[in-house]
């Protein structure tokens, strides 16, 4: 009986873990526009047909060579890395949801030291 009990809990958690992530991937879709505008794209899709609200389905994110990739299939998130050059995708890695976060925040922790590398080298030559 206390297995049932259980199986009742999960289940539960399951289905608000699903509404959730509606919210989620919008929250985190307007934060990465806001911050990285013309490196993301996020993919919208109407409600309904006649709807005028809308939900996340996509987002994409170019990081130099590097693109991630996040997709709401409705059956869960699919998650992506690719390294690309001039357009072909060199390797696609899939990933789960904490292993993507944490490449996307050393990818963009790798690029934001090369920029204040490379402006405290601009300061240098400007000021001598």
């Amino acid at each position: 009986m206390e297995e049932l009990g259980a199986f009742d809990l999960h289940a539960a958690f399951l289905r608000r873990a699903e509404r959730d992530i509606k919210s989620f991937l919008e929250a985190f879709a307007i934060r990465l526009e806001q911050s990285l505008p013309g490196q993301v794209e996020v993919h919208r899709k109407k409600d309904s047909l006649f709807a005028k609200t809308q939900h996340v389905v996509g987002i994409t994110i170019h990081l130099g060579a590097n693109r991630f990739v996040l997709e709401n299939s409705g059956h869960g998130l699919h998650l992506s890395r690719c390294n690309e050059v001039r357009g072909i995708v060199l390797k696609n890695e899939e990933l789960q949801l904490p292993d993507w976060l944490s490449s996307l925040n050393k990818e963009l922790g790798a690029m934001s030291a090369n920029m204040a590398g490379a402006q405290g080298l601009l300061h240098e030559f400007l000021m001598n």
